[in-house]
């Protein structure tokens, strides 16, 4: 957890804040970014940004409704105008991802996997705001 004073470092124990994070969290993957050469409506001038996670299947944390079963990853997408916002947003969104903030587990038993969870996606290449 960072602290807003922090928000532009990654830290095992912060100095600021005096919060020790000891390891990530949450659901872990793989995310990466490419360049796509179209636009998002409304934003004409600019490229567009594919984020892509990659969740593979794994086993639920403490903090998931069934811990310690089973649960089914998934390929997620997102899309994003190239601006000068877009590249202050992706470091944090990449930290976000990497301390376990970006999905969650849904579902029990058999039926549980891996979903967005509270930071807001744009999934669709049409259209406004999406999730």
């Amino acid at each position: 957890m960072m602290c807003p004073q922090c928000l532009l470092k990654v830290h095992m124990n912060c100095r600021v804040c005096h919060t020790t994070v000891s390891a990530p969290r949450g659901i872990q993957g793989k995310m990466s970014v490419s360049e796509m050469p179209i636009s998002l409506q409304g934003h004409s001038r600019d490229s567009t940004v594919k984020v892509t996670y990659s969740i593979p299947d794994g086993i639920q944390g403490g903090g998931h409704p069934n811990p310690w079963s089973p649960f089914r990853g998934g390929l997620f997408e997102a899309y994003l105008p190239l601006c000068e916002r877009t590249k202050k947003l992706l470091p944090r969104l990449e930290r976000a991802f990497k301390q376990g903030l970006t999905f969650t587990v849904t579902g029990k038993d058999a039926g549980a996997q891996v979903t967005w969870d509270c930071i807001p996606h744009k999934t669709s290449l049409q259209g406004g705001k999406s999730r």
